[in-house]
Order: C-alpha cells, then structure tokens, then sequence
C-alpha cells in the first residue's frame, strides 16, 4: 500500500488535527490567562475525568466497531447498531455514577468548583454521543473530511463562543467555560448527524444479531484492559496531581499538559488512517506491504517528532513566558520533562493502532500492562517528592518502556527493522531528488 495513495486524506488529517492544536491554543489565550488558577485547575481536573471515560468507552466499543466495519464480511450497519449501543449505555451510566458522587470528588481533590460541575456530566456525555460515534463511522470510509467539518463545528464553536463571552464581559469562571463547551458539543453532533443521517438514521438499534455484540465483547476481552490501562496512562496524570496536591499545583501542570497535547493530535491522526489501512492489510494477509507500511509510518513519525520535541524543548521557557504571560512559568520544566516522550513516541502511536489493525489485543495488552506499572510506580515515587515534575518524569518513563515494548510486538507479527525504516528514509530522499529534477525539467 503506498502513502501516496492517502495523500488527501492525510492532509485533511493534518488540517483537522490542526484545529486541536488552534483549540489548545485559544484555551491558553482565552481561558488559562483569563480565569483564576483554581478555577482552570477544576476544569482540567473535569476534564480529564470526561475524557478518562471518553476515550475508555472509544478504545473498548468504537475502535472495534471500526476494525470490524473495515473487514469486507462486515455488516456495516449492525456493526455501528451495536457499537452505538454498548458505547451509549456505557458512557451514560458511567456519567450518571460521576455526578452521583460529585460531592465526594470534590471532597477528594479539594475542589468546591468541581463538585459544582460534576452534576453535568451526563448532560455533557448525551450530547457528545451522536459526534463521537459519528466521527468513528466516518473514519470506516476514511471520510477525514467530514471529520474535519464535524471538529470544526465543536472546536471553532467554543472559540468563537469564547472570544464573544470575554468581550461581553460574561466569562469569569470554569462552569462558564463547560457551559461553551456543552453548546460545541451539542453543534458539533448536529454536524455529525448530518453527515451520517442515512446510518443514523437506518442502522437497526433494536435488530442487532447477537453474534454481533458476541464479537466486540469477545475482541474487547483484552481491548478493554488495554483500554482501561491506555486510558489511565495518558489522562489519569491530573488526577494524580490533584490527588496529593491543590488545585493550583494540577493548575501548573494542566498549563504543561495542555501545549502537551499537540502530540495527541498526532496519536489520534495516526489512529484514522492507521487502524483502518492495517486491519485492510491484515485481512488480505499482505504482511509483506504491512511490514513495508508500518516501516514508511515509522519513518515519518520519526522524521517529523523528534526534530519537534527537539526544538519545543529547548524553547520552553519562552513559549510559556510568551502563552501564560508570566503566570505559569513553573510549567516550563514540566513541559521539558514531557515532550522528550516525542523521541520515541512513533513506536508507540504506530504500534498500538497497527496491533489494534491486526486485531492482535492480548500482545498490546500485555505491553500496555507492562507500561502502566512503571507509569503507577514512578507516580507513587516521584509525584510526592516533585509535584508535576515527578508526574511529568512518569509519564516519559512509562511511554518510553510502552514504545519499545510495542515495537517487539510488532516484531513478532511483521518483519520489522531498524535497517528498514533506514531504507524508507533513503526511498525518501530519493524521492525528492526524482521530484526535483521532474521539476527543473519542467
């Protein structure tokens, strides 16, 4: 399979992961400098609890509702019918127990403005549910450009709600942020129903074959735990925080975490093009273009994020003196300490969606597993004795082991090798020396 074949839908991938990097921008201009730290510390804190269950409910029922979508047996519409099910009942019940518990959270993090916010949790989830499964069964057909509407309507909502609301004079606190964010949520899935109205509206709630829901719950065996751990790594960290410390204290990491979160943007690109075109490969049994995919992947992961990390890192401290304009320079260091997981975040990013492609969940599990442990131990370690530093130094430690865990195995399914993702580089540059002389010849 070559790249060059998905170059479109690589730049529309590139334009609507862009809007998460434009959004991230406009909370630290608009939001970060604007509201109190213990106020953006209870956001960060409620948010990570909505995404804590987001990308849970995502990884377990709407991942596999892709990978078996893709497969050329694949009932598409009892697929999404279940995938919708389980994932609505899933993420409704989960935000209801939230809100149930809301005052003792508030109690746990010390935090009286996330107690306020909790109770709207569920209404949050509802109105994300139709935008969420939306973009997944756009991402069956590779459809990024419709994706890309979709992230527009919720992301470029709040901004401009934002830039309307700090004009106005009418944005002070955290609850009023969640409120813009409630109202890009429910416009974003107005989007999404628009896009998918004939699945939407024809796929079989209540005539889904068992072997149906058989399936996704026997894959989701691993995936669950994979998911649950995944889950945990990436977006448990605040909570940590906020675990021993004020809101303040998760204030300044939220600060780090939230320039941080470019390299989301790429996790979740690599996770629309890259499930799908693995699962497509492994189906077939092409594991010699899967193999040769995987290394071109692993290539320009590395081209691209280590030069990046690079250059982030060395000029941290000006970026937030610059963003934060003097308010969270502490995060600086935090941020340092983060984006060196850039450095070997493609064998990760790459890994986990190809394992998830090839449907090989026990080994992801069993590597994710590994990383989560370290990531617990260095917590229980380093974020007593260092605050959002210790946080920041277990995260890198645990994706750095989940990279290369990953990347074994990988291994023992394709034939993958440092020598051949040095020949993609060398197909690379030969390339653009054929490209360039097309061009002088022109």
């Amino acid at each position: 399979m070559k790249l060059s074949e998905h170059l479109d839908k690589g730049i529309w991938t590139v334009a609507d992961k862009t809007l998460l990097l434009l959004y991230g921008f406009g909370v630290i201009v608009l939001v970060v400098n604007v509201i109190p730290a213990e106020e953006w510390g209870a956001f960060f804190l409620f948010q990570s609890i909505f995404l804590v269950l987001c990308v849970l409910a995502d990884s377990i029922f709407l991942q596999p509702m892709v990978k078996f979508a893709t497969e050329h047996e694949a009932e598409v519409q009892h697929v999404l019918a279940g995938g919708f099910n389980l994932y609505t009942l899933t993420m409704l019940g989960s935000g209801v127990i939230v809100a149930l518990f809301s005052s003792d959270l508030a109690k746990v993090f010390t935090s009286p403005e996330l107690g306020a916010m909790l109770p709207l949790l569920p209404l949050l989830i509802a109105l994300s549910i139709f935008r969420n499964v939306g973009i997944r069964y756009l991402q069956i057909d590779l459809q990024i450009n419709a994706i890309f509407w979709v992230d527009l309507a919720f992301f470029g909502s709040i901004l401009i709600l934002t830039v309307l609301a700090n004009a106005l004079g009418m944005f002070h606190t955290a609850m009023d942020f969640l409120y813009l964010n409630i109202i890009g949520a429910t416009l974003s899935s107005v989007v999404a129903c628009v896009f998918c109205a004939k699945a939407f509206f024809t796929m079989p709630l209540f005539r889904v074959p068992r072997h149906e829901y058989t399936r996704m719950l026997s894959f989701a065996r691993f995936q669950a735990g994979t998911s649950a751990l995944l889950t945990l790594q990436q977006w448990s960290d605040g909570l940590i925080v906020g675990f021993y410390y004020t809101p303040k204290e998760v204030a300044i990491y939220g600060a780090a975490k939230n320039i941080y979160r470019f390299l989301d943007a790429v996790r979740e690109g690599a996770t629309l093009l890259v499930v799908p075109m693995t699962s497509r490969l492994y189906t077939q049994r092409d594991l010699t273009g899967l193999g040769t995919l995987i290394e071109k992947l692993l290539f320009l992961g590395f081209a691209v994020l280590v030069p990046v990390s690079f250059i982030l890192a060395i000029g941290a401290p000006i970026i937030f003196r610059i963003l934060y304009q003097g308010h969270y320079d502490a995060g600086a260091v935090v941020f340092q300490i983060l984006i060196l997981s850039g450095f070997t975040l493609p064998l990760s990013l790459i890994g986990t969606n190809a394992l998830i492609g090839m449907g090989k969940a026990k080994g992801l599990f069993l590597a994710t597993l590994g990383a989560v442990a370290s990531f617990f131990a260095a917590s229980y370690i380093l974020v007593p004795l260092m605050a959002s530093r210790g946080q920041a130094l277990a995260v890198l430690i645990s994706m750095t082991v989940l990279a290369f865990l990953q990347f074994f195995t990988m291994r023992t399914e394709v034939a993958l090798s440092a020598k051949g993702i040095i020949r993609r580089a060398r197909d690379a540059r030969r390339f653009v020396r054929e490209r360039r002389s097309k061009t002088n010849e022109v």
